[in-house]
């Protein structure tokens, strides 16, 4: 995410990228793991945008950027599910460290 701007980034924002003023976000690709900015795809009028911060501004088409938020998504789903069994197994051995130390 886009942290040291003075535009704020956040979805349905009007941004500018280099001479390209009149963007709007419509979707934040998180990168995660890969230590690789965010990807951000902006329209304006009938055209999209992908934009990588220090890579750049390509127009894509419509399938594209929906391929890419629906996958952005999927990964969303699968880090909560992730995230979602490790505080179970937390719980898990905090429950069972409850009991031992009620029957010790």
């Amino acid at each position: 995410m886009i942290n040291n701007s003075n535009q704020e980034w956040a979805v349905g924002a009007t941004v500018k990228v280099g001479f390209m003023a009149g963007l709007i976000v419509i979707a934040r690709i998180p990168t995660p793991g890969d230590y690789a900015p965010d990807a951000y795809i902006l329209g304006r009028g009938n055209k999209l945008y992908s934009f990588v911060p220090h890579k750049g501004l390509t127009v894509i088409a419509p399938e594209e950027a929906r391929a890419k938020i629906v996958k952005a998504r999927r990964q969303a789903e699968v880090a909560a599910e992730q995230a979602a069994r490790v505080a179970l197994s937390f719980v898990t051995a905090a429950e069972v460290r409850a009991e031992l130390l009620v029957v010790g």
